[in-house]
């Protein structure tokens, strides 16, 4: 059973001192809903993903990403729709639905950071009639909503699980500001702000290790496949969005509250994620409800979407251990 739909509200307040009127959150569902399903889980998507984790009914446009979490997601598998509802919200500051910068008015978008978009999250799920979670599931920048949810929880959560993530956020400041003069480029019609665009696309592309998928599959036109598929999305994602996705998870730590936070957390890291590395030193080691599990996926970051089925044996682990 599939659903999408947009959930409105009145206003956010967010950390900054500003807020946003009338704020929205597009989500998809995933399984029988929550008032008939064995177990609720929250699922949450990459920094340039939707909530389209499975590929939408026919009908539906389908967002570049859809279909991210099919290897894992759907009935039989790790995360099981016959028993499980999962439901998939857009993060805050997207474009994929949910409330973010648009239009003539994109860069007076304010700051967000990575608990405002949580904090809408907790309220869409009440809206839902959700009032705790079994889980909290988040990929990539999905994962430091994860972490979030384990130390500040709008809501009761059974347990938080990072898949190729950090309690950390990357970036930087300067690849804010570069993501900014792009957009106000791309506003202003300059084709060469259409090339930048699009080649820093090919760069996560090649750094995240689809480049390396495409090798081992046989691809022999890798570099056109890259570009041209760089391009398909970059058609439909704003680098206003980015940037301000960007900005949240540059300034992000959960470091420091993961101490003292008490909700188990599964940590699932891939031995090849250039990104976020098993055995990276910073505050480790972490408490005891921190379990760290590393998984043997070749294809660096992208390895969850790319081989997810080396990943739904650690994922089901999370979902099922007791032993905290």
């Amino acid at each position: 059973m599939v659903e999408a739909g947009t959930t409105r509200f009145p206003g956010l307040p967010l950390d900054g001192g500003a807020s946003l009127a009338a704020v929205r959150l597009a989500w998809s569902r995933f399984g029988p809903p929550p008032d008939r399903a064995r177990a609720v889980v929250l699922l949450l998507h990459g920094i340039s993903g939707s909530q389209q984790a499975l590929r939408a009914p026919g009908g539906q446009a389908q967002h570049p990403d859809a279909g991210w979490a099919a290897a894992w997601l759907g009935p039989g598998n790790a995360l099981d729709t016959r028993h499980i509802c999962v439901l998939a919200p857009n993060a805050l500051g997207s474009c994929f639905g949910s409330s973010g910068p648009e239009g003539s008015t994109a860069r007076e978008f304010p700051d967000i950071s990575i608990a405002d978009g949580v904090r809408l999250q907790g309220m869409w799920l009440r809206a839902m009639g959700v009032e705790r979670l079994d889980a909290v599931v988040g990929y990539s920048y999905g994962g430091y909503q994860a972490f979030q949810w384990a130390v500040r929880p709008p809501l009761p959560v059974g347990r938080a699980i990072a898949m190729a993530s950090a309690p950390r956020g990357g970036g930087s400041e300067a690849d804010v500001q570069r993501l900014r003069r792009v957009a106000a480029a791309l506003d202003a019609g300059d084709p060469q702000a259409w090339n930048e665009w699009v080649e820093l696309r090919c760069a996560t592309l090649r750094r995240y290790g689809y480049a390396q998928w495409l090798r081992d599959m046989g691809e022999s036109g890798m570099e056109q496949r890259i570009h041209g598929e760089a391009a398909a999305w970059a058609a439909r994602f704003s680098p206003w969005s980015m940037a301000v996705l960007r900005a949240s998870a540059c300034r992000y730590d959960a470091r420091p509250a993961l101490r003292d936070a008490v909700t188990p957390v599964y940590w699932l890291r891939c031995r090849s994620d250039a990104l976020f590395p098993p055995g990276v030193a910073g505050h480790e080691p972490y408490p005891a409800h921190v379990v760290q599990i590393s998984v043997d996926g070749r294809y660096g970051h992208a390895s969850p979407v790319l081989e997810g089925e080396i990943w739904r044996a650690p994922l089901v682990r999370a979902m099922t251990s007791s032993s905290l």
